[in-house]
């Protein structure tokens, strides 16, 4: 999968989904082509692939063992040495069933999106680490690789196939013939070079630049091969090696780097090798997309479609009612009317990815620092009454930093399970007093603030919990809420003024690549509470450096039961995923990467 689709999954961090991007918390947050970071949203449908080859050539024209992936109509599938293992994502994929397909596909019609909240910052895609920025952006671009929607295997995108050599420290990717960008241009491996080497100077500050350490050598051997070099053998090499989406050299070069007033193309990209192309964007507002003629998997059926903001995802269900828009998610207790309206089918599931809310800690501060605290505050915490009363019952509870739709997921860690009792017993262990109605240590209450997201009332009722729970132990909760992005900087930025934010993330296929969250190196951007743990970070690149499955589900369940252990979260609940989507669409193919992954494959029917 493409740099930008991990960088997709760090960009989900979102408070207790409250700025989702094409739907809220419970609804399907998969961009059409950019999601993950490890995991995605990726296009395309399954496929066959042909026989791996014995040899290859390589970089410097020298032949040696390899394994070669080959694309065919669109699809590849992996042989298990080239690849990470697919996910074994829970079931639970539901929906309408699907009608069947006109004989012929009707053509043409425009649509419209919701998203909830803040709008996208810019089109750029190596300045921004915002959800709803991602997801435009994952409309315009594609990347070398992506997920086969069934397998999860890594496919080709912008990749015809790829080598990787038996050292596993070389890929070499082959593009596929006639790419182009929309405006006729050739799309060539010249575009990822130049992209490449924007992306890796320092002075262009691209916040997730830790992603390309492995790549020891970025180069083209002609118009159609690029050749990945990596540091060392590891698991994650194709992933790895994939390491930017490509932006237009031809346009580019003359422009900017960072600057919206010396280029336009930030704000304004006129250039696309995505699904689609972008008309138009008043931020706060709307934007909408055209179809593109140039597209390597053909154009979208449809002609355009307009993604509307609103501020409040009750405006968004009443538009998705009333059929002024077609594509909404909407809150948990609007599910069951959702699924009785005439004109909307509701679609669901959980995904392979994985979707979950938290609450951070930030072990800064001197109180948060004891894990006894920690520990006191996640038995205070009622999850599954949350799920419950809050998501009404559209979840399932998490107890580790994987989602339970992950093929690693460890279920023997601690689980912190409501119980008043020994988060009392906690407490007094750290050496606090219940005087009165107030639990104190040296004289002063335990005091907390609370951060979450405006716009989302599972967040809001998760916060409403939460003061009560922790206010009948006698704890003071300054509950605030802020804008998404406000939020966002309030929990990276100092003085951090903070004790616990409401947040969420969309996991990945790939367990390795959520070591972004628990690095060290990513204080304070992704690792917002200033988590430090070597033996987790070691773990870690020791999974990347294993190839056996078994020996990386021992070294995952590890990292999962160290970090239970350190609490830097509560580990609240995975969503489950659904989307309203007005009946006069057609084409939607429920699978483990949700329902947005084939988008060009839409129709309208009516």
């Amino acid at each position: 999968m493409s740099n930008m689709q991990r960088r997709s999954f760090l960009a989900g961090l979102a408070a207790a989904a409250g700025a989702a991007v094409l739907a809220a918390c419970g609804g399907d947050t998969t961009s059409p082509t950019a999601t993950t970071g490890a995991i995605p949203a990726q296009t395309s449908s399954a496929g066959s692939a042909a026989a791996p080859t014995t040899s290859a050539t390589v970089a410097g024209g020298a032949t040696k063992p390899a394994t070669t992936i080959t694309t065919t109509g669109g699809a590849t599938t992996a042989p298990a040495a080239a690849t990470q293992p697919a996910s074994s994502a829970a079931s639970g994929v539901a929906g309408p069933t699907a009608a069947a397909a006109p004989a012929t596909i009707p053509k043409g019609g425009a649509i419209t999106l919701t998203s909830v909240g803040t709008d996208a910052k810019s089109f750029h895609p190596y300045l921004t680490t915002d959800s709803p920025s991602a997801t435009y952006q994952g409309y315009i671009y594609s990347g070398l690789t992506d997920l086969d929607p069934i397998s999860l295997d890594l496919r080709g995108q912008l990749a015809e196939k790829w080598v990787l050599s038996d050292d596993k420290k070389t890929v070499t990717f082959m593009l596929r013939d006639g790419l182009k960008w929309s405006d006729g241009a050739p799309l060539t491996s010249a575009d990822f070079i130049w992209t490449y080497q924007q992306v890796t100077k320092k002075e262009n500050k691209y916040p997730y630049l830790q992603n390309l350490d492995p790549i020891v050598s970025y180069e083209a051997k002609d118009a159609r091969t690029i050749v990945v070099t990596l540091d060392e053998a590891i698991s994650t090499a194709v992933e790895q090696a994939d390491a930017v989406s490509p932006l237009p050299k031809h346009v580019w070069e003359k422009l900017d780097w960072s600057d919206p007033a010396k280029n336009p193309e930030i704000n304004a990209p006129t250039m696309s090798c995505g699904m689609w192309k972008l008309k138009e964007w008043k931020n706060g507002d709307h934007a909408t997309f055209v179809a593109n003629d140039n597209y390597y998997d053909g154009r979208p059926n449809i002609d355009s479609f307009t993604v509307r903001i609103f501020g409040t995802q009750a405006l968004a269900y009443q538009a998705l009612k009333s059929g002024e828009v077609d594509f909404s998610g909407f809150q948990p207790a609007d599910y069951k009317e959702a699924k009785t309206l005439p004109n909307i089918n509701v679609y669901e599931y959980y995904l392979a990815r994985g979707s979950w809310n938290y609450l951070g800690f930030n072990l800064r501060r001197p109180t948060l620092k004891d894990p006894l605290v920690r520990k006191a505050i996640c038995y205070a915490t009622d999850r599954q009454g949350i799920i419950d009363g809050v998501a009404f019952g559209l979840g399932r509870p998490t107890y580790s930093n994987l989602p339970q739709s992950s093929w690693a997921y460890n279920d023997n860690v601690e689980k912190y399970n409501f119980d008043v009792k020994k988060s009392q017993d906690l407490f007094k262990q750290a050496g606090y007093t219940l005087n009165g109605k107030k639990l104190t240590k040296d004289g002063q209450q335990l005091s907390v603030k609370y951060l979450y997201a405006t716009g989302s009332k599972v967040a809001e009722g998760i916060a409403t919990v939460m003061q009560q729970q922790l206010g009948d132990l006698g704890i003071a909760v300054d509950a605030q809420a802020l804008e998404f992005q406000a939020l966002l900087e309030a929990t990276k930025k100092e003085p951090f003024d903070w004790d616990i934010f409401s947040g969420g993330w969309s996991s990945t296929t790939n367990p390795y690549f959520t070591y972004q969250i628990w690095s060290e190196r990513s204080i304070p951007d992704l690792n917002r509470g200033g988590y430090i743990n070597t033996q987790v970070e070691m773990l870690y690149a020791q999974a990347q450096k294993e190839f056996d499955r078994e020996k990386q589900r021992v070294i995952y369940a590890q990292i999962q039961k160290i970090i239970a252990d350190d609490v830097p979260y509560v580990f609240l609940y995975e969503n489950l995923s659904y989307s309203g989507l007005n009946k006069r669409i057609g084409g939607i193919t429920p699978t483990k990467r949700g329902i947005t992954y084939n988008m060009h494959k839409w129709y309208v029917t009516k």
